[in-house]
């Protein structure tokens, strides 16, 4: 993994929905083969590192509508194994925070040192989005080994934050969503989606390549998903759960800021 160090002249990148989304990195080396990212030329095998961002979204936030949420983390993991060197995401809290501004972060949530930001989080609105569809925490879960984000997502909320849960994608076979809402905390809701990767495209033959090193037997249902488009596996998982108030579809509700 390289990582480069770079200066920056905007804060954030606008989604199409407008939503303005801070990344104090650019890059991930978590490896998973289904991330619409892998997509984005330069972005894998290297960590960019935004290393005056902070500066930079102070000066830019002086025009925010303090009512419009921000989002942290999106092209990376602001709670990744650099922030524990850098310490970038807990300085753009901190213009945040001071600012009044709500937030939204998303995280893997798999290290400890979003813990070390717990006094800046609890004077803020904050929702912490945990990500768990994550190679190296499925592949724990299938050696029977705990899932780090799920127990630090309990952390956080038995901290007293506002806490939601993605499964995005659904892996079938690989990564159930009953045995998530069994681990996780009953008040954390999950967001859920399926694996939306074109035919024939880096993707698809990647997630291909994973499960056929992790369970070969499972293969011809993932080329049907991902070669023919069949998502009915996914439609299974929305009318078994449609009752049920802990499981939704994105957009987020983000109605714990107002």
């Amino acid at each position: 993994m390289n990582i480069e160090e770079v200066l920056i002249t905007e804060p954030y990148e606008l989604s199409p929905h407008h939503h303005a989304f801070i990344n104090p990195y650019n890059g991930c080396s978590m490896g998973c083969p289904f991330c619409y990212w892998l997509l984005q030329e330069g972005w894998e095998n290297r960590i960019q590192v935004r290393t005056n961002i902070a500066e930079i979204l102070e000066g830019e936030l002086g025009h925010w509508n303090s009512e419009e949420a921000l989002y942290l983390g999106s092209i990376c993991d602001p709670y990744n194994e650099l922030e524990e060197v850098y310490g970038l995401s807990r300085r753009c809290l901190e213009v945040i925070q001071k600012k009044n501004i709500p937030l939204v972060i998303t995280t893997s949530c798999i290290r400890e040192t979003i813990f070390r930001d717990l006094n800046l989080l609890k004077k803020m609105k904050v929702i912490i989005v945990v990500e768990l569809a994550r190679i190296p925490m499925i592949d724990r879960m299938n050696r029977g080994e705990t899932h780090l984000g799920i127990e630090n997502a309990n952390r956080l909320r038995e901290e007293g934050l506002e806490v939601y849960a993605t499964l995005a994608p659904i892996c079938p076979g690989m990564m159930e969503l009953q045995p998530v809402l069994g681990r996780l905390a009953d008040d954390i809701p999950v967001y859920i989606d399926c694996l939306r990767c074109e035919p024939g495209g880096i993707l698809a033959e990647r997630t291909k390549d994973w499960i056929k090193k992790a369970d070969p037997e499972l293969l011809p249902d993932y080329v049907a998903i991902l070669d023919e488009h069949d998502w009915s596996y996914y439609d299974h998982y929305l009318e078994k759960y449609r009752n049920n108030k802990r499981v939704k579809e994105f957009p987020f509700d983000l109605s714990p800021l107002k």
